[in-house]
């Protein structure tokens, strides 16, 4: 007996639609602790000392405290892996690489100095740099043991009641696959999974049409396999300037343009336990530039204490998102089929992020300095390319109900053990940015055709470096280490209906960064 799960559901009569999620959103607003090997050794805590080229990037005022002008470059070796069990099943992926981390140029212009001391505006600074925000490469495979829910029951599911005629390759020509989508606006998902025979048309008693069935036998289990390959980058490119009033408060604002440049090739396997399989493979990818503004400010309300507020405001991307799939079958019939590639342009809004921060300086030899960064994550928009967001109200709906406001924690020490050397430890945190509720939620007659999606839990760093400096040059080194956590989910089955027919429980997915940072800076 095939496996058999009625969903009744709303296919809509019209154009096709390549609908992006809050799971693309949210690719272009979780940046990395990255930068300066002073930065990432001080795990980013930088809000209120300033001083550092990374620093500039989340509070503008940090180019004030410049006394000298600088140029720095920065490079990093990253080991990542990635260890994933889903359904007690461990199974372990890794990757190494080298990039370019930091690129920056500051220069110190003293203004004047009044016969009583210092008073009034000492310095106007300008800073240009690029910034690594986010290195998306990973390599992670996870693997399951044998379950009873396939991808072929949530191919079912989603069809719902979509007429069986309308799916029925057999009225159009084999080697034109895009007749069914243009005259009926079905989901590309479905399509594919129907000319596969994954999916099959149930029939009531009256032989009345009533929905779909996986061609699994009841009872049969599958064996579910996921490998995902990540590419590609956020990079910020920044004019900044910052004033330095009486040595007692720093004022800056820096214009920033970011882009972005990411790609993921993904892999879904299934072996069935009578014999066959499925794989469904997915190409992604997102390119876009953005412009936003940055404003802070230091205080130094006394020597031994200094004081940072920054604000962010959304960086609004201009964004192409492309997908391209294979669906390969082995069962009642073999065979593969492709879509094309689809693209759309689209409009997004990040969230507003609002940095505090707090140093303790003791004397010359040493500091702690601590900074909590608040990313208004509920309030990210997406747009169509015109600027309009009632196409994706029902996704900004999402996101409002799906994200957490998160927030993230820096606290880092640096101690001299000479004039010339320093040693840094340091430890940050980020909490979790989506809820338990969040899922893909694949709109009925999308294009896409990647349904898998990733809850993200928390992330934690803990980092340590040193640093050798002399009047007009310095070298630092430091390591960060870098934990994701993430559960991964093969499909949505937050269904009522489906979960009780068809429970599957998410993979963890522990991610690692190994990052070693080297920075060389000159001072003139």
């Amino acid at each position: 007996m095939k496996r058999t799960l009625m969903i009744f559901t709303v296919v809509l009569n019209c154009s096709m639609i390549f609908s992006q999620t809050i799971f693309d959103a949210l690719k272009s607003t979780e940046n990395d602790i990255n930068g300066t090997a002073r930065y990432s050794g001080m795990a980013g805590a930088f809000g209120a000392l300033g001083g550092d080229p990374s620093a500039v990037k989340d509070n503008p005022a940090a180019i004030g405290v410049y006394r000298k002008s600088e140029f720095t470059a920065t490079i990093d070796a990253l080991m990542q892996g990635s260890a994933s069990n889903w359904n007690e099943n461990i199974v372990t992926d890794s990757k190494y690489g080298l990039g370019l981390n930091n690129i920056s140029l500051v220069l110190a212009s003293p203004t004047w100095r009044s016969e009583s001391g210092y008073s009034g505006l000492l310095s106007s600074n300008f800073s240009f740099a690029y910034n690594k925000l986010k290195n998306f490469n990973r390599n992670l495979y996870v693997e399951s043991n044998p379950v009873n829910s396939s991808m072929t029951d949530y191919f079912a599911y989603f069809s719902g009641s979509i007429p069986n005629n309308q799916l029925e390759w057999d009225n159009y020509p084999q080697n034109n696959y895009t007749n069914p989508f243009n005259d009926y606006g079905l989901p590309w998902m479905s399509v594919m999974a129907h000319y596969g025979r994954l999916i099959n048309p149930v029939y009531n008693t009256s032989n009345e049409f009533v929905g779909y069935g996986s061609l699994l036998e009841g009872g049969e289990n599958v064996t579910p396999s996921y490998t995902l390959t990540e590419r590609g980058s956020i990079n910020e490119y920044s004019l900044g300037w910052s004033g330095n009033f009486s040595n007692k408060f720093f004022f800056g604002a820096t214009f920033n343009i970011q882009s972005i440049d990411y790609r993921a090739d993904s892999k879904y396997d299934e072996a069935f336990g009578n014999g066959g399989g499925m794989t469904l493979d997915n190409t992604v990818t997102t390119k876009g530039n953005g412009i936003n503004a940055n404003l802070g400010i230091i205080a130094v309300p006394v020597d031994f204490l200094r004081l940072g507020f920054s604000l962010h405001t959304p960086m609004f991307y201009s964004m192409t998102t492309r997908n391209s799939s294979t669906l390969s079958f082995n069962s009642s019939v073999t065979g593969n089929v492709e879509s094309p590639e689809n693209f759309i342009d689209y409009q997004l809004q990040t969230p507003m992020q609002l940095n505090a921060s707090a140093a303790f300086i003791f004397g010359k030899k040493g500091l702690i300095s601590a900074e909590y960064v608040f990313s208004n994550n509920k309030g990210m928009k997406m747009l169509d390319d015109t600027g309009n967001a009632q196409v994706y109200q029902d996704d900004n709906k999402d996101m409002g109900n799906m994200l957490n406001n998160s927030r993230t924690i820096k606290i880092g020490g640096e101690y001299k053990l000479t004039d010339n050397f320093s040693l840094r430890l340091c430890y940050a945190n980020t909490s979790a940015i989506t809820n338990s509720t969040a899922a893909k939620l694949m709109i009925p007659n999308t294009t896409r055709t990647d349904p898998e999606y990733f809850q993200h839990l928390r992330t934690d760093y803990t980092t340590a470096g040193f640093g050798y400096r002399e009047a007009n040059w310095y070298i630092d080194f430091a390591y960060m280490f870098k934990l994701l956590y993430e559960n991964y989910y093969a499909f949505n089955s937050t269904s009522t209906e489906f979960n009780q027919a068809y429970a599957t429980k998410p993979a963890l997915v522990l991610t690692n960064n190994n990052n070693l940072i080297i920075t060389l800076g000159l001072k003139f």
